[in-house]
């Protein structure tokens, strides 16, 4: 009796001792995010790394990783090009060069360092150099930008089959099938202190740094591509 009660004590302990219950997540934020990437040309993704969502990180080694979008797994293995991030004069902003080398898609993979959480964005596209593609529609970009600025990290999407398969701590609450009063949203992305009422976790909405035009993206996204709709709770 006493081997099975040490058994499942054992396994409570390991299922307590996992990374998050550690302090083991972090959200990625890119702060220049392309629309598309050049074949053959280099492109420096810079982004920063928020344990918890809250507190900047200046001593992990995280790493970047290019897949090829839509191959098998054995090209995914074998094609995938990862390059090391290094900190810039700001030690909190880490720095990687890609280049992709053919056009198509790719998907950027970055693994923080920290207790092996890793994320991705969306699939890029490639395109050939010297061509000019069509702009993201705000709806589309406002997607790219939920991925990239790390808010899919903490808010769940359901509603978009895009991140069916995300990691999601939900430090902050759901964002499927809800609209907002569009100026209400833009304020709450722009300083989220201003109308800051915290959770019940503890969990806080850091400041994203965000442009006008990356907010109004978002705004459109996460609303559905609509902008003056209202909804119930906040």
């Amino acid at each position: 009796m006493r081997r099975v009660l040490g058994v499942l004590l054992l396994g409570t302990v390991l299922i307590a001792a996992t990374p998050t219950a550690f302090g083991g997540w972090a959200v990625v934020t890119l702060l220049d995010v392309p629309e598309y990437l050049v074949a053959g040309e280099e492109t420096t993704i810079a982004f920063k790394i928020r344990q918890h969502g809250r507190q900047l990180l200046d001593d992990r080694q995280p790493t970047v990783a290019l897949r090829d979008g839509e191959e098998g797994f054995l090209s995914k293995l074998f094609r995938l090009r990862t390059v090391r991030a290094t900190p810039g004069a700001d030690p909190t902003i880490y720095q990687a060069s890609i280049t992709p080398t053919d056009t198509g898609e790719v998907t950027l993979h970055i693994d923080t360092d920290l207790f092996r959480w890793k994320v991705k964005l969306l699939p890029m596209r490639v395109i050939a150099a010297g061509h000019q593609p069509a702009g993201l529609s705000p709806p589309d970009r406002g997607q790219q930008l939920f991925a990239a600025k790390g808010c899919a990290t903490c808010h769940t999407k359901y509603d978009d089959p895009a991140f069916a398969d995300y990691r999601v701590v939900q430090a902050g609450p759901g964002l499927g099938e809800r609209t907002f009063p569009a100026g209400w949203l833009a304020q709450k992305l722009a300083n989220p202190a201003l109308s800051r009422s915290g959770s019940a976790n503890g969990n806080i909405m850091p400041t994203l740094e965000l442009d006008e035009e990356e907010i109004a993206a978002l705004v459109s996204y996460i609303n559905g591509g609509r902008t003056t709709v209202e909804t119930g709770d906040r």
